[in-house]
Order: C-alpha cells, then structure tokens, then sequence
C-alpha cells in the first residue's frame, strides 16, 4: 500500500506547519490610502483566509494583480501557526508609497459604524501566480482618520505541490494528499515516485 501524507485541506495545512500569518495594524487619513507590496516566491502562494477590521469609517480593500508598486522599508514577517516548524517562506509583503496600474481582482468593503467599528474575514480561497507582485490598496471612504488591522494567512506548498506521481511500467497516476493506493507488485516489478516539492513525503507499507 502507498499513502500520500501530504495534507488535503487547509485546516491539515495549518497543523502541519504549511500556513504562515501576517499581521500589520496601521492607521489611515481621512479619504486616504494604505498600501503594501506582496511578491510571491517560485511556488507562488495561496491566500487560505483573511480578515480586516476598521475602527472608524468604511474602507475599501482591493488585491491588486499587474500593477507598478514602489515599496518601502524592510519586510513585514510572517510566522508560521504550527509554532514547532520553520516560518521560514519566500514570499514578501512590504509597505509600499504608490501603485499604478494594474487589475483588481478581488475586493472587499469593510463597513464601520464610528465608535463601534467594522470587520470582514473570509475563507476565499486566491491562489496567486508565481515570482509576481501583488498590492494590497486600502482606501479610506470617511472624513476621520481610522485603524485598520490586517491579517492573512498563506501557504506555499499546496495543490499540486503536495501530490505525488507514481510511475508503475504500464501506468502512471497521482495521489492527492491524503489519499492510497493497495495493488500487488510482481517479482522484480518496481515503481518510482515524484513530486515538485521534495519534502512531499510518501508512505509505503509493504507485505509479502
């Protein structure tokens, strides 16, 4: 029998060490804008989940794809939620000072009533492409200044980087994460195995 036990889902991916937080609070003018830089690594990245909160005004938020971004200052970390493995990851989120051009291919309105405040988290799943730049654009829509809090967890190997593929001398096929495979195996039938990460790990359990 052959397991596959790369995680399937993102709950399996926060427990097994593949999901990194960022956080970032900040505040923004009346009318005026929040921006940051997210750069992804060779893998690209996947937005698991995010939420915002606003304290005082309505604010318009915007993942922005194909822009012109000038950053600033030092990268913002992200930290690993499984805190027994490495936050170590690729991609980058700075703060940046412009962003020209490009698409909006997601957005979300957060509504604040002043003094009471307003959040939107989501489960939308944005899987981003590789080595590309991203930004962030959170505009403010009210005439007071208010304090965003931003928070977004990714993961770099997922989907296809946690299968595996099985080559047999008549067949080849995947397994998905979590899933196995039971045959028989001929005298002197071998199979080899592959994935595009190399940490993919593959359990073999053999009986004559």
């Amino acid at each position: 029998m052959l397991k596959n036990l790369q995680p399937l889902s993102v709950f399996d991916y926060s427990r097994d060490g593949y999901i990194y937080l960022l956080n970032r609070l900040f505040d923004i003018g009346a009318t005026g804008t929040g921006l940051f830089s997210f750069e992804t690594g060779p893998t690209g990245a996947q937005i698991d989940f995010y939420d915002f909160v606003s304290t005082n005004e309505d604010v318009y938020a915007e993942l922005i794809e194909g822009a012109t971004v000038t950053v600033t200052g030092s990268a913002i970390p992200a930290y690993n939620l499984n805190r027994n493995k490495s936050s170590a990851h690729n991609a980058v989120l700075k703060a940046a000072t412009v962003v020209t051009g490009g698409t909006t291919v997601s957005s979300e309105l957060i509504t604040a009533s002043k003094g009471v405040g307003g959040l939107v988290a989501s489960g939308k799943i944005h899987t981003l492409a590789p080595n590309s730049q991203y930004a962030f654009r959170f505009t403010n829509r009210g005439n007071t200044t208010t304090a965003i809090h931003f928070q977004m967890g990714f993961s770099e190997q997922y989907n296809g980087y946690n299968e595996i593929w099985l080559d047999t001398l008549e067949d080849s096929f995947v397994l998905r994460g979590e899933e196995q495979i039971q045959f028989t195996l001929l005298p002197n039938e071998t199979i080899n195995a592959r994935a595009k990460m190399n940490s993919c790990r593959l359990a073999v359990i053999r009986q004559e």
